[in-house]
């Protein structure tokens, strides 16, 4: 029962793929808000190159490009991979978003590529995190903002009775735990805070943000 209950929770969560994967990340509509919340964070600017790790079916791409200049998305699924693709296929056909396979420790840019980026419901999969902070951080230019959402440990026993078959692969980190794991990387101007979107989830949200250091010669 375990086996198909993890089965079942990559599929549809960890590592989404097949129909009914594709099904859940096409409108993902339990992520809606924390895109938004995502997005206001960011304040991006038309000047703006976004990288999204952990970016599923590629909705929050498209919602930035309405602001920012060039996006990329990185999946570890090949399945979001290619809905991603489906899903801002005119801005990839005009060199304004890019989606790629691949690892979020270990990303395929040079350093100062992005001038910002972001995560959105993927930092609680994460088995090594500061691992993924620190490539943020190599990839980001200086100065560049990085904004993290993820949910909180469930607290509420209703919260709690609600996911009591998801915990077990979940990870969470108290405020504290998160800013200092981002100021060990290096990041700076570091803010970890509640947010709660009620009407999307019953579960609180953490809403980090972060500033890559300038280098010392510059």
């Amino acid at each position: 029962m375990n086996r198909r209950l993890e089965a079942f929770f990559d599929v549809t969560a960890r590592k989404p793929s097949g129909w009914l994967g594709r099904l859940m990340y096409r409108h993902p509509l339990g992520h809606y808000g924390f895109f938004q919340v995502a997005l206001a964070r960011l304040q991006l600017r038309p000047e703006d190159v976004l990288l999204e790790i952990g970016c599923g079916g590629g909705v929050l791409l498209d919602m930035a490009l309405r602001t920012a200049r060039r996006v990329w998305g990185i999946d570890h699924s090949p399945d979001m991979v290619r809905l991603a693709r489906q899903k801002n296929r005119r801005a990839l056909s005009e060199g304004r978003a890019w989606v790629v396979h691949g690892d979020a420790e270990v990303l395929p840019w040079a350093r100062a590529t992005f001038t910002c980026a972001t995560g959105v419901e993927v930092l609680y999969f994460m088995e090594r995190p500061t691992r993924a902070f620190r490539e943020l951080y190599r990839v980001l230019r200086p100065g560049g903002r990085l904004v993290l959402v993820t949910a909180a440990e469930p607290r509420s026993g209703l919260s709690r009775l609600a996911s009591s078959a998801w915990l077990r692969y979940l990870r969470f980190y108290s405020d504290h735990e998160l800013a200092s794991m981002l100021e060990e990387t290096e990041f700076h101007m570091v803010q970890v805070k509640k947010v709660d979107r009620s009407e999307h989830t019953i579960y609180t949200h953490q809403l980090a943000l972060a500033v890559r250091r300038h280098d010392v010669e510059e």
